[in-house]
């Protein structure tokens, strides 16, 4: 090769690494830096926060959760049309939690605002799903999974999960189920596929997990159905981005809200009751009295982390 060529061929890799610098390192690069900052950010608000003390509000609240049964004819419907019990399959408690999970996870691929149709429970937004090859967002997802673990016959609520502030912007939906085999509420994230365990491989709470965050023990994000190429991939993706599910978890994870009565299309009701818990020094006003938000929502503020996780009581509804 003469030296001409060999000259061009340097300068070419020159001009496509500048481009390369400026199109997609420098860009990135800022990126990662800004997400570092806030996930360093989030974590402070946590760390500042930490306990639940089970304060007394200055009103008279009852915290009882309510969870209906598989005989629900709606469930009942459900769980045939869909064949759920042969979707859950024959493995332990656990693995039928997680492969349930892990369906709903695959109906659809994630959209931020999707139009919710009028109808809001497991039938319609399977069919936006299916039928209507739409995507949809976590508030649907676990809609769906909240409803289906309910129809098997497992204890599940629609968790609501909310930033320190600008909740009226950003929040999270995950579905808690009760485990009767590990004697604790878990979490499961049918938007992300994913559910969150310890360094031997326990399956998490939203409480433990919130708890681990800020003592800095390890957890890890574990996503059934995954190969080890994804894994890799999907590893070198959240470090070059500087954000994984932990980091995004360390936003919404601050305070929780979850219905008084977990049921089938719970969302139509016209007036939906909710308690919320929030952790110590987290504005001491919502403790006062109980307020109503937008579409019929009356919210009971609690911060009795006990009272708000306890153990369902048996045909509790």
């Amino acid at each position: 090769m003469n030296r001409p060529i060999k000259r061009l061929i340097f300068i070419l890799l020159v001009i496509f690494l500048i481009v390369l610098t400026v199109r997609w390192v420098i860009p990135t690069a800022r990126e990662r830096s800004r997400c570092v900052s806030l996930g360093k950010q989030w974590m402070a608000l946590l760390t500042q926060h930490p306990d639940f003390s089970a304060q007394e509000p200055g009103y008279p609240v009852e915290v009882t959760f309510y969870y209906a049964q598989p005989t629900d004819e709606n469930l009942t419907r459900l769980r045939d049309q869909y064949d759920l019990e042969t979707v859950a399959g024959q493995g332990s408690e656990t693995d039928q939690i997680i492969n349930l999970m892990h369906w709903v996870y695959s109906l659809a691929g994630h959209a931020n605002e999707p139009a919710i149709p009028t109808d809001r429970n497991a039938f319609a937004f399977i069919h936006m799903a299916q039928v209507e090859q739409k995507q949809i967002n976590c508030y649907m997802k676990t809609v769906i999974l909240n409803e289906v673990y309910l129809s098997l016959g497992f204890d599940s609520r629609q968790t609501h999960l909310l930033p320190h502030s600008h909740e009226e912007r950003e929040s999270h939906f995950i579905t808690s189920v009760y485990s009767r085999t590990l004697d604790k509420w878990i979490l499961m994230d049918p938007d992300f596929g994913v559910y969150v365990a310890d360094e031997k491989g326990n399956i998490l709470s939203v409480e433990e997990i919130r708890r681990r965050l800020i003592s800095g023990e390890p957890l890890k994000v574990q996503h059934p159905g995954r190969n080890r190429l994804e894994t890799i991939w999907g590893d070198i993706r959240n470090w070059t981005e500087g954000a994984d599910y932990l980091w995004f978890l360390s936003d919404f994870i601050f305070k929780m809200r979850c219905p008084k009565y977990s049921r089938f299309a719970q969302g139509n009701e016209p007036i939906r009751e909710y308690y919320e818990l929030i952790p110590d020094g987290y504005r001491p006003e919502l403790l006062e009295e109980s307020r109503l938000a937008a579409r019929g929502k009356k919210i009971s503020t609690i911060n009795d982390e006990k009272a708000f996780w306890a153990k369902p009581a048996e045909n509790s509804y």
